[in-house]
């Protein structure tokens, strides 16, 4: 964070004079502990992270340190491009989603969180106390959507409560995904593709709101 009078704000300028007008910290060794992706009806698609740092420090007064890479502006970063359909965001209005084998309802919004569950830790007599380490554990997906009830499978699947496996089946050498298999994509008109595939879940709640004033069920 800089206040400097300057084209290039990302250079801390170490001199004690200028130091005042900044504030420099540097997060070293993360690691991704949750993500969260959201897509709300008439939005963009959005990705939020959680980190888990090792170690965070602050630079010396003697110390110069220039952030992304000393480029001033964003035209200049190395993955910058000038066509504008690459810089737009993936949108809601262009993705699907399926479920049990079909393209699942008509989806309002829905929220994807992987959450590698890392159990932050320092240990007595080993190494730098102010250095944690992180312990990773089961990685769990949990996949929450609101829906324009269409029919009734998302009541009927969770009366089963059996696993969906989504096992692959092949068909003339080509994988076709069986019923089991979740399927995410948000794509854009210049090719790019978010592609995501779940096997092997659990329904664990479906919640049916019925409207006061008689509109429709999600």
């Amino acid at each position: 964070l800089s206040k400097l009078p300057s084209s290039n704000t990302y250079s801390t300028r170490a001199t004690s004079t200028l130091e005042d007008l900044n504030f420099v910290r540097l997060a070293r060794g993360n690691r991704v502990n949750s993500f969260t992706m959201t897509a709300n009806e008439n939005e963009e698609v959005k990705m939020t992270m959680d980190l888990s740092t090792r170690t965070v420090t602050k630079l010396n007064q003697n110390e110069n340190y220039e952030a992304r890479g000393g480029e001033p502006t964003n035209t200049s970063l190395v993955n910058y491009d000038s066509a504008e359909e690459l810089r737009e965001p993936f949108f809601f209005s262009s993705g699907s989603f399926s479920i049990f084998g079909q393209q699942f309802l008509k989806v309002t919004n829905m929220q994807l969180t992987i959450n590698n569950n890392l159990q932050e830790k320092r240990f007595i007599g080993v190494g730098n106390t102010s250095i944690q380490d992180a312990i990773p554990s089961n990685r769990m997906y949990e996949l929450s959507f609101t829906a324009l009830v269409t029919d009734d499978l998302l009541f009927e699947e969770l009366f089963n409560r059996n696993e969906n496996t989504g096992t692959d089946e092949i068909t003339n050498g080509t994988n076709f995904a069986t019923e089991g298999q979740i399927d995410l994509q948000f794509d854009k008109s210049d090719g790019e593709e978010i592609n995501i595939s779940f096997k092997n879940y659990f329904l664990e709640s479906a919640n049916f709101t019925i409207p006061d004033d008689k509109g429709p069920i999600t």
